[in-house]
């Protein structure tokens, strides 16, 4: 437990200055759309984006989070189940922890009336504190976490493997394409409903706890492939 611990309070302080960074690009975007309010005030454009560069930002750091860390861990006895755990809570702590802090900015900045770019507004079509919360936190669990299996996959795979996993997603694609041809349409009627449903778009008002739930499940099962993936993964040079 001790070692969960002090893995997740390292994790943590790596997640700082990459979190610091994230928030001050938001900031910026948020200066950039009161900058334009005041020079043409009542035209209502919207400018700069908050809670997408928050999304795409955390992706990122899924993607960078693992290697460095996981040398530094295994060379201080710490084990691989051990650190598992701790990236499972140190990612969840900062997937909560950025939600409110965007939560909050968007929040200000709705009271001060400025327009902005809001990701989640232009989905689900409402601009509930709770639900934008609670979304976020799924959406930024999930893709630190997806960051974060690529992340592992490229590292145990050799050089000739990551050129094929980096080409599968085309490849994977074509396949999709012949199949949903071959079936007049009917997979990607399937894929879409199910979207439609996991995202919480089936009722006739979008609801986006759905989707922040079925996002939560989605990480979990991802943090099934990222254990298998951790607990032989070799120290490399």
């Amino acid at each position: 437990m001790n070692s969960i611990i002090r893995a997740t309070k390292y994790q943590l302080t790596m997640f700082i200055p990459q979190s610091l960074l994230c928030i001050s690009i938001i900031a910026l975007n948020i200066l950039i759309s009161i900058t334009v309010s005041y020079l043409f005030p009542g035209s209502g454009i919207s400018a700069g984006s908050s809670d997408s560069v928050a999304i795409i930002w955390i992706f990122i750091i899924g993607l960078i989070s693992f290697t460095s860390t996981f040398k530094f861990m295994l060379s201080n006895s710490v084990s691989r189940k051990s650190l598992f755990w701790a990236n499972i809570l140190s990612m969840s702590i900062l997937s909560v922890a950025l939600a409110t802090v965007v939560t909050i900015l968007l929040w200000l900045v709705s009271r001060m009336n400025i327009k902005i770019i809001v990701l989640y507004t232009l989905i689900y079509k409402n601009n509930s504190v709770i639900g934008i919360f609670i979304w976020l936190i799924g959406v930024f669990f999930l893709l630190i976490i997806l960051g974060w299996f690529i992340n592992m996959v490229y590292y145990r795979s050799s050089k000739g493997m990551a050129y094929v996993i980096s080409f599968s997603p085309f490849i994977l694609s074509g396949l999709i394409i012949i199949i949903n041809l071959t079936t007049n349409g009917k997979l990607f009627d399937y894929i879409i409903k199910f979207i439609v449903t996991a995202m919480g778009f089936s009722g006739s008002i979008p609801n986006p706890y759905v989707g922040a739930l079925s996002m939560l499940i989605f990480a979990a099962i991802i943090c099934i492939f990222n254990y298998l993936l951790i607990r032989k993964a070799e120290i490399k040079g």
